[in-house]
């Protein structure tokens, strides 16, 4: 899944480069403000209906047909509600294409619901392989459509024309690819069954999207479209690479560790594992993102995106370490725990936006990025002690997961700047770039191979069974 994932986020990287050149800093801010309204209706769709049906993987057949009407129902809900809110939402924001944006995403939302079951049984199946060719294929013709209608001169409508588009074509092929046959009888009477499971994951979800969505609700209120836009392409550009890695993991972790319920012991083991193999990823991919953030702006794009610079600076280190604590979650969800997520989410919810409206008040985009850097670093690594402690896991043990790594790439990155920094290389950002990451590599590699020989040897073996698969006889 990662090597796909790859492939696929670094064409998203380049359909985002070619976007910023193609569209200005207030397409960039209109988009994401579209964003902010549909991500948040999404959440009545996304009420946690899979993680309850995941749970039930011995009678998985039983469920497949309530798990679709109701998502499917949920979605046409969802959608009105994005109809009839963007009015308001454009009279708010004071932006009058709202109202077109977000009547192009509200079709796509029940088009995309379509999907949901046969997502739910390959997952079950645990047919990453299948997910990650197809998330490959999808991203890769999002980026291509979004960039044709960029060229094309269609503005911030470039981001959402594609998604109704690719969203018919996921559902038939997903359908295809799981095999699958329904019944599309409603079966009401189970319906319950699965409802009142979901409500603590619900909540919990639309508490999520309100985090995700909050450093825009609160910018769009107190700064420009420009201001926006640029947090907006500077948050992208920032969140790729860490969200890869991070969705690998967690979208292989929770039905894995879903299967290992019956066994605690090796529950925690793979757990623990999962946790500093991924700190060990994202972190050095973080600093490196941070280091190289303004010789990469500043050569392709001049001044235009400048603005944009310490902010992906910052949320390249914040959102390292949010990342890391997706493990936690689906630890807590697989464990079937979800009054406990819940609970967890109704307390960072408001400190997140009390946090990012002091940022915002302070220095506008670069205020927030400071907030919720400082708000993903304090409160994550608390998350996680909490969660791990449920099952035998000490504060000094998850200190490691982050420290360790944080401080072998610190150092890594820190050799990569001093050799980049020679005056042979310092007029030349691109290939101060490369320099960096060179030498990044070969320093970080050799200090966890000394350092974290356990770490290394899992990151081999994993490479390894990655590239070299035992033929089946």
């Amino acid at each position: 899944m990662l090597a796909q994932n790859v492939v696929a986020r670094g064409c998203s990287l380049m359909s985002q480069l070619a976007l910023a050149a193609l569209l200005s800093p207030a397409d960039f801010g209109v988009i994401s403000l579209t964003y902010t309204i549909t991500s948040i209706a999404a959440a009545l769709t996304n009420i946690g209906i899979d993680d309850v049906v995941l749970q039930r993987d011995r009678g998985l057949r039983l469920w497949t047909g309530p798990a679709f009407w109701i998502t499917l129902g949920l979605a046409t809900v969802a959608a009105l509600s994005v109809a009839l809110v963007s009015p308001f939402a454009a009279m708010l924001y004071k932006a009058p294409e709202l109202v077109g944006l977000l009547a192009i995403l509200a079709l796509a939302i029940p088009i995309g619901a379509l999907a949901s079951v046969p997502g739910l049984i390959l997952r079950a199946r645990l047919q990453f392989g299948i997910l990650a060719v197809y998330g490959t294929l999808e991203t890769v013709a999002q980026a291509l459509l979004t960039v044709g209608f960029a060229w094309a001169g269609f503005g911030a409508y470039s981001f959402v024309l594609p998604t109704p588009i690719v969203g018919v074509a996921k559902a038939v092929a997903w359908w295809r690819l799981s095999g699958s046959k329904i019944s599309f009888r409603p079966q009401l009477r189970r319906w319950k069954y699965v409802l009142s499971n979901t409500a603590a994951m619900f909540t919990t979800r639309t508490l999520i999207a309100l985090v995700g969505q909050g450093d825009y609700l609160v910018l769009g209120f107190l700064a420009s479209k420009d201001v926006v836009g640029a947090y907006y392409f500077g948050f992208r550009l920032a969140a790729q690479p860490v969200w890869m890695l991070a969705g690998n993991f967690s979208g292989v972790l929770f039905p894995t560790l879903v299967q290992l319920k019956s066994d605690p012991a090796r529950q925690r083991g793979a757990t623990l594992k999962a946790s500093a193999l991924l700190s060990f990823c994202v972190m050095p991919l973080a600093l490196f993102q941070t280091a190289v953030a303004a010789p990469f702006v500043s050569s392709l794009f001049g001044q235009k995106w400048q603005s944009s610079i310490p902010v992906i600076q910052l949320l390249s280190a914040g959102l390292a370490f949010d990342a890391v604590s997706w493990v936690a979650s689906a630890l807590l969800s697989a464990r079937g725990e979800f009054a406990a997520v819940l609970r967890y989410a109704a307390v960072q919810t408001p400190a997140f936006f009390i946090a990012v409206f002091i940022g915002a008040k302070l220095d506008e985009a670069v205020g927030v990025a400071w907030a919720v850097c400082l708000f993903y670093a304090i409160t994550q690594p608390i998350f996680i002690c909490r969660v791990y402690r449920r099952i035998g896991v000490t504060k000094r043990q998850v200190m490691g997961i982050y420290l360790r790594p944080t401080a072998y790439a610190a150092v890594a990155v820190g050799i990569g700047l001093a050799a980049s920094g020679l005056p042979l290389f310092a007029a030349r950002p691109l290939i101060r770039i490369g320099i960096i990451g060179a030498f990044e590599a070969v320093a970080y590699t050799a200090l966890v191979k000394w350092l974290a020989p356990d770490v290394w040897d899992q990151l081999r073996d994993r490479i390894r069974g990655a590239l070299f698969r035992p033929k089946a006889t």
